[in-house]
């Protein structure tokens, strides 16, 4: 009896090895197919979960920035202050961070699941050009430089760690961050991390807002943006059959093994 392993793509029986030979290949590769569509269904399904999460949060957003103006939804969102949620959401922030897709980066290279690596690469390469261009074009005031040039008394900005200018628009951090969880989501078929991502994501959205950094507006285009440029990566990957070359098996037998 053989079983087939998802993380092998190898055949075993129960007890021993198994040397097959050219002629029964044919078999095995349409029972692989199959068992590596599957495969891709799930992890479609779980990317389908991370926009289903998505889609109501970004709607949320959008209808309240139009609702309500930058100076109201800013100081709305942020009624609770404290220097443990300081601390906290510091920390927190860093996930929207260039270095921190830098480094999932290379940790998907180190555990050799190259195809991840490269997605999350491209992904964050795309969505930060994408934002830095935007950010170019709009110039619009952070909450630092807008409340100031309006003499509106808001007391918890953080010495050193908020920024004032004229590159608001998009936010950067929102932007890097939900490219990188869209990306992971697609890759995954465990709807447990999916939504571990969403959340994280979410959190790195509100960091942004709580720590003076951006608008409701920004953190909002910030989300479209990283989704939508991390769903179109992972389609194109898959359109074009983009694949790390994997090594060629022995010309006249080949060992399979299956985890049972």
């Amino acid at each position: 009896m053989l079983k087939y392993s998802k993380k092998t793509r190898r055949i075993l029986p129960l007890d021993n090895h198994l040397l097959i030979s050219r002629k029964h290949r044919g078999h095995l590769q349409i029972i692989l197919s199959h068992a590596e569509n599957i495969q891709f269904m799930s992890a479609k399904n779980t990317g389908s979960r991370f926009l289903q999460l998505t889609i109501p949060l970004f709607s949320i957003l959008f209808g309240a920035s139009l609702l309500f103006t930058k100076t109201e939804s800013f100081v709305a969102l942020n009624t609770i202050h404290s220097e443990v949620l300081n601390r906290v959401f510091i920390t927190i922030t860093f996930m929207g961070d260039g270095l921190f897709p830098l480094l999932v980066t290379v940790i998907a290279l180190m555990l050799k699941k190259y195809d991840l690596g490269i997605k999350v690469f491209i992904s964050f390469l795309a969505s930060g050009l994408t934002a830095q261009l935007l950010k170019s074009i709009f110039h619009a005031p952070r909450p630092m430089a807008l409340l100031t040039s309006i003499h509106y008394h808001y007391p918890y900005f953080i010495n050193g760690i908020t920024h004032s200018g004229l590159n608001s628009f998009p936010s950067g951090h929102t932007t890097t961050v939900f490219a990188l969880a869209a990306t992971l989501a697609f890759n995954t078929s465990c709807k447990y991390r999916c939504i571990i991502y969403f959340t994280l994501a979410t959190l790195t959205l509100y960091s942004r807002i709580y720590l003076g950094q951006h608008f409701l507006e920004d953190t909002a285009a910030g989300l479209f943006i990283g989704t939508a440029i991390a769903f179109l990566g992972e389609a194109l990957y898959k359109r074009f059959n983009f694949k790390v070359p994997a090594r060629k098996p022995h010309p006249h037998h080949e060992l399979l093994s299956i985890d049972i």
